[in-house]
């Protein structure tokens, strides 16, 4: 039986703005929008996708991936 997988230990005191920040680098464009975030995703081979949807899962965010023309954006509504 494989062992359950616990999540990363996160700090909830860190501001989760930073850290998407941090995260994103140059590969896309973090934006606060109506209480959650708003993410444009430059360059879609290189963004950290996986590290991006844990930080925003582990704090309970709503998260969907949508498409305008040829831009992708991720939503994260509490």
């Amino acid at each position: 039986m494989e062992p359950k997988k616990v999540p990363p230990v996160t700090n909830p005191a860190v501001d989760i703005g930073e850290v998407l920040a941090y995260l994103v680098g140059d590969s896309g464009l973090v934006q606060e929008s109506m209480g959650g975030f708003r993410i444009k995703v430059f360059h879609t081979r290189g963004f950290p996708w996986d590290d991006v949807f844990k930080a925003l899962l582990y704090r309970d965010f709503r998260v969907s991936v949508t498409r305008h023309k040829a831009e992708m954006f991720i939503e994260a509504q509490i």
